[in-house]
């Protein structure tokens, strides 16, 4: 999904005015939302695998929705936020340099 599909649909979902101004902000809130998913998930992963994952794209609808309404998070992330970003840190944990075999060490 592209940046601009996930804007557009997005707007429509939420009933907002398809104006320049409202696109934007809605653009620019889904990229700050998705730069934070992506650091708190795996930044090793591709993008384009994201925005292809279907629990992703919910997590994505649901942080940019939370924060066009509350720019701030005073109130933290959404528990559906917060759930859906503990089954995609799952699904894409990185292995690399993990402790798969119960013998890591400090380096």
């Amino acid at each position: 999904m592209t940046d601009d599909d996930f804007t557009t649909r997005l707007l429509a979902e939420l009933n907002l005015d398809d104006v320049d101004e409202t696109k934007a902000t809605i653009n620019n809130l889904m990229k700050q939302a998705r730069a934070v998913l992506v650091s708190a998930i795996n930044s090793n992963v591709d993008l384009k695998t994201y925005m292809n994952d279907d629990l992703f794209l919910g997590a994505l609808d649901a942080l940019t929705t939370q924060l066009f309404y509350d720019r701030t998070l005073g109130n933290n992330f959404s528990l559906g936020v917060q759930m859906m970003l503990v089954q995609l840190q799952a699904k894409y944990l990185d292995t690399k340099g993990g402790d798969d075999d119960g013998d890591a060490q400090n380096s």
